[in-house]
């Protein structure tokens, strides 16, 4: 049976590279050094797939029975790049001369449909353009080693007429259509249908062909999602049945204002990779469109910028910041858990200096207006279940230390003391009282607080700037669509 609460995960420790910049051996890593995650779950293991980093260049995997402790793996292509030198020819041709990066960035991996795994990967032959390359790997189990299949985008320069080809994400519609997002920056977050029985291209276009004028771009590159010049690491995820309540919350609660919903969630990073990295998603009821409808547009509506259960930069209660958190990956466990899986920063400091990526995982859901939210404390095992308004008042008196997510997305937001849930519905903010709450339909929170109205999630955690099991809360805003986080203090007890 599964706990009310998760017990204390014993998260493993921060590690960090000497002082001579070099990092620690890779069994030493746990979730240190990966950086734009991916996951896949295969023979009782989920596995993790990131960017190359820290002499280990070419596709990091760590496994985990929990999701919460990683072990080191290895190598997607141990020989380097010496494994796809049909793609680099592809590539350098199109740059005109050989490149000097030696890192492959952002892979995904999927079972492939005659067995074994498909990874899709990328690479760029220069950082901060757009020559980049797509292409396909096979192999016969999921940690490898792969073999390059075929080159499936190229992109040769050219910002805001040709994408990046990065970032390579797979979906399957409703339908068990095959999908690939992919792209950052000017040339938007692009999708392509692919063939699920053979993982390439359904249409088979070619480079040569685009260039020859013999195809357009939008069939090259495929149709822009977003239209946004500012994001990146696109990952899509389907949900059959969203529950949505359509009346007021604070009014009588009727059944029949409840109706399920199908759909599409994306979600990409946008802002400087160093300071300002945030998430943002969007939702659609077709996979290949309508994402820029209100209230997303083409910017989205914010996941999560910087933030930490800390007071200050100088307060170290919590031992992790998530500081510039972003590029997910969303994924569903097989016992029916979405996590929303990333890479952040930490600890967060004033100072400008480089800060290395550790991975995280945060349990996330839809509140009852079927936006979504995430739970913002790292997973420890817990699962989304019916809490009572007992729980919510009693459990540390109603007491939360809070973080309201501004606009803005250049500096990181700490926690702030003072708000209750009081018996009887009221909500005090430092002793006066500023609103209301209702808790409803298991684990729906409905909330007003200086004259907005927020809609979230009761989630069970490990809140570990208090070292113990409790209750948090994430919401957004009716109006300003921002996030507004909670988690239980026992300060009185």
């Amino acid at each position: 049976m599964q706990p009310l609460y998760p017990a204390d995960p014993h998260f493993g420790p921060l590690v960090c590279p000497a002082g001579n910049g070099k990092a620690p051996a890779p069994c030493e890593w746990d979730t240190f050094g990966a950086h734009d995650p991916s996951v896949v779950e295969a023979d009782g293991w989920f596995y993790v797939f990131s960017t190359g980093a820290f002499g280990q260049n070419y596709y990091q995997i760590r496994r985990s029975r929990d999701f919460i402790h990683w072990e080191y793996v290895g190598q997607a292509f141990p020989r380097g790049l010496s494994s796809l030198r049909e793609m680099t020819r592809e590539l350098f041709a199109v740059y005109g001369k050989e490149s000097k990066n030696d890192t492959l960035w952002a892979p995904d991996v999927v079972p492939a449909a005659g067995g074994g795994y498909w990874l899709y990967g990328c690479y760029t032959a220069k950082f901060g353009d757009n020559y980049s390359a797509i292409f396909l790997a096979h192999a016969d189990s999921v940690a490898g080693e792969y073999t390059f299949a075929r080159t499936l985008v190229l992109t040769g320069g050219d910002w805001g007429k040709q994408p990046n080809a990065i970032d390579p994400q797979i979906v399957y519609d409703a339908a068990g259509r095959m999908f690939m997002t992919y792209g950052s920056w000017h040339g938007g977050i692009r999708i392509l249908e692919l063939d699920p029985a053979t993982g390439c291209r359904k249409d088979g276009f070619t480079y040569a062909q685009f260039c020859a004028g013999k195809i357009t771009a939008a069939q090259y590159f495929g149709a822009d999602l977003t239209g946004t010049s500012s994001a990146e690491g696109s990952v899509m995820a389907y949900h059959a049945s969203v529950p949505v309540y359509g009346g007021d919350p604070f009014a009588a609660e009727e059944a029949a204002n409840w109706q399920k919903k199908q759909g599409y969630l994306l979600t990409a990073s946008c802002d400087d990779l160093a300071r300002a990295y945030n998430m943002r998603c969007w939702a659609s009821d077709l996979p290949n469109g309508g994402f820029t409808q209100p209230p997303y547009g083409r910017q989205g509506i914010k996941l999560a910028s910087s933030f930490s259960w800390n007071y200050s930069a100088h307060d170290r209660r919590a031992p992790l910041d998530f500081f510039a958190a972003g590029h997910n990956d969303l994924f569903r466990t097989a016992a029916g858990d979405d996590l929303v899986v990333f890479h952040a920063c930490s600890p967060c400091t004033e100072e400008k200096k480089p800060v290395p990526f550790y991975l995280c995982a945060c349990l996330y859901a839809f509140n009852a207006r079927g936006d979504m939210v995430m739970n913002p404390n790292r997973y420890a095992g817990e699962r989304l279940r019916a809490v009572s308004e007992e729980e919510l008042c009693a459990l540390s008196g109603g007491e939360f230390d809070y973080i309201a997510l501004p606009v803005r997305n250049d500096r990181c937001t700490f926690a702030q003391k003072g708000l209750r849930l009081c018996r009887g519905g009221a909500v005090t903010h430092r002793g006066k009282e500023s609103g209301k709450w209702k808790l409803y339909g298991g684990h729906y929170l409905s909330f007003t607080l200086e004259g907005e109205r927020y809609h979230g999630v009761v989630f069970p955690a490990w809140i570990e700037a208090e070292r113990r099991a409790g209750l948090s809360v994430s919401a957004r805003g009716e109006q300003s669509h921002l996030p507004f986080f909670m988690n239980m203090t026992w300060r009185q007890g």
